[in-house]
């Protein structure tokens, strides 16, 4: 899977490189609110990535998959599909409501969303899936 670990360490060049962009530019502006916005990018290049991987022969789900099972059945790869497409409606959903905490400007609301809800709401997604794979692999 090496094309796999180059897709995702250019994802972390790209996620670090936005950071330190947001870091930069709420210094010269003098406005920290510049990096609040870090949680809206990191859902915005996931939803491209995961989105993109939906037009390519094998998603990315798909790809992780693989990695631990090579042959994977026809009804695995629908499912790694379904699956990443249900990850691609949770960035969208996460995106939204992380711009909401940023444009209501309160930091209790998005210190909570960002910081723990979002977090709760991906372990959520994560264990239910997991749990649903479970069951039609038996």
């Amino acid at each position: 899977m090496p094309n796999l670990f180059s897709s995702m360490y250019w994802l972390a060049k790209i996620l670090a490189i936005i950071g330190i962009l947001l870091a930069v530019s709420s210094w010269l502006f003098a406005k920290y609110q510049l990096l609040l916005y870090y949680p809206v990018m990191v859902n915005i290049i996931f939803l491209l990535l995961f989105s993109y991987s939906l037009s390519q022969p094998q998603t990315i789900i798909e790809k992780f998959a693989r990695m631990q099972h090579a042959d994977l059945p026809i009804e695995a790869v629908q499912y790694t599909r379904k699956v990443t497409l249900c990850w691609c409606l949770f960035f969208v959903v996460n995106g939204a409501i992380a711009l909401i905490t940023c444009l209501i400007g309160d930091m209790y609301w998005w210190t909570i969303y960002n910081g723990l809800i979002s977090y709760l709401l991906m372990a959520i997604l994560m264990g239910g899936e997991w749990l649903i794979r479970q069951k039609l692999q038996h």
